[in-house]
């Protein structure tokens, strides 16, 4: 699959599928009983490009959105790790399996790597393998209110 990954600042026309994805995907987070926000979380990545919080979006070859991935200083895990955090990795179901998570994945790397950080975080409880795959090391694991979730770190080499 032909993918391209930029900034949700530069498609801020996608902003409204990637929260209705997070709505699907997270509804005990992002629902109507959840204490998140999503359209809260996606705007506040449109502040600034040269800093954190940063959203990024796959398209396919037909510029539809595939895919989303967020980078952060708040996550699960953070109090221990500070620094950039991969969060919000998303692809709907219907498109799993066909490397856009992974691309997802690269790209947060190489964002990450451009804001000048050194190192990158990650927290999952269903992402290992992909992670794994991209060299991450798992160096922690926590408990929530919703389960068992594991730490990831990736060295960006600076």
């Amino acid at each position: 699959m032909s993918l391209t990954v930029v900034s949700v600042a530069d498609r801020q026309e996608t902003l409204p599928r990637i929260e209705q994805w997070y709505l699907e995907e997270w509804p005990g987070w992002y629902g109507p009983s959840g204490p998140g926000d999503a359209r809260l979380d996606l705007t506040a990545c449109l502040a600034d490009p040269a800093c954190l919080p940063s959203c990024l979006v796959a398209l396919d070859a037909a510029a539809e959105p595939v895919g989303t991935v967020s980078l952060r200083t708040s996550s699960p895990g953070s109090d221990r790790y500070p620094g950039a955090w991969l969060t919000g990795l998303l692809v709907p179901p219907h498109k799993r399996r066909l490397g856009v998570g992974s691309r997802l994945v690269e790209a947060a790397e190489q964002e990450a790597g451009r804001l000048g950080f050194g190192e990158i975080h990650a927290t999952t409880g269903a992402a290992r393998s992909l992670l794994e795959r991209r060299d991450w090391q798992c160096i922690d694991s926590m408990e929530t209110r919703t389960g068992s979730l594991e730490i990831f770190r990736k060295s960006l080499g600076r």
